[in-house]
């Protein structure tokens, strides 16, 4: 049995999959939801807000320790690079340091400590599958997606932000379903954090063009308006202390998860293709 788990479970849900209802912030609600669970994969998604980070996300990841350990589950998280910081463009890889240098990163620095003590500590049966910026068919909460694919299914100039001639990677998100599927099912990956399959980084000069195909000028946002931006927008306020991403090489290496379970990630001419036949059947 697959069981998706969220507030608000899907009334369509795919073949093969229950729709659980469950508040994970509630511990007996995330017992419930896990018991008798083999493996979980916990791919929450908060609100864009520092605030709503240090609130809900400790309690949310202790809650499913918790009910991990109760059900002998192995847990599977899904984190993000903000836990590195400042890389000054060196790539990232599995081994580089936990140093956040953002708000946001602290709160995920500090939830990866609780799982290694955890799994240290508790014998918490845990494996880690971070990825890098995402883009994908459907993805709106990515910046990508918003700035270039959205923009260019309504016939509008994609954008880019800050320096558009640096690399910067991106990671296709059925690349990263399919990536958590292998964590959580080969045991090969147990006990490890993995970077999920993502190819290799392009300029953002080099996403626009893909993406516009060549047919539309692009643009870039400079800092001066992200910041004039953070003065009447939250999502520009809260993503300003990420900033940096952009204004240095932001290269993701996923080759020692190629590597072991021999899976290729997706070239970003077909990942943004498929993006663009989504973005363009929803603009009608």
């Amino acid at each position: 049995e697959v069981r998706a788990v969220s507030r608000t479970p899907s009334t369509a849900p795919e073949s093969g999959v229950t729709p659980v209802a469950a508040d994970l912030r509630d511990a007996a609600s995330a017992a419930d939801a896990l018991r008798g669970a083999d493996v979980a994969y916990l791919t929450v998604g908060l609100p864009y807000t520092t605030t709503a980070w240090r609130r809900d996300l400790p309690v949310i990841v202790r809650n499913a320790v918790d009910g991990c350990l109760t059900a002998g589950a192995r847990l599977v998280y899904f984190d993000n690079v903000y836990a590195y910081g400042r890389t000054d463009g060196r790539p990232m890889t599995e081994s580089t340091p936990i140093r956040p240098t953002s708000r946001k990163g602290a709160v995920r620095a500090d939830v990866l400590r609780m799982l290694d003590t955890a799994r240290d500590e508790r014998g918490l049966d845990l494996t880690i599958g971070r990825a890098a910026d995402f883009y994908g068919p459907g993805a709106t909460t990515s910046a990508f997606n918003m700035f270039a694919i959205d923009r260019v299914a309504t016939g509008k100039p994609p954008m880019w932000m800050f320096d558009a001639s640096l690399p910067h990677s991106i990671t296709y998100t059925p690349d990263i379903g399919a990536g958590l599927a292998v964590l959580g099912t080969d045991d090969r990956a147990r006990g490890r954090t993995w970077h999920l399959p993502t190819a290799p980084a392009l300029t953002g000069e080099e996403y626009l063009a893909l993406a516009s195909g060549g047919r539309l000028p692009h643009r870039t946002m400079s800092m001066g308006a992200m910041r004039l931006g953070a003065l009447f927008a939250s999502g520009a306020r809260e993503s300003l202390e990420m900033a940096y991403q952009y204004t240095e090489p932001y290269v993701f290496d996923s080759s020692a998860f190629e590597r072991e379970f021999g899976v290729a990630p997706t070239p970003y001419a077909e990942g943004i293709a498929a993006s663009l036949r989504t973005a363009s059947a929803k603009a009608g």
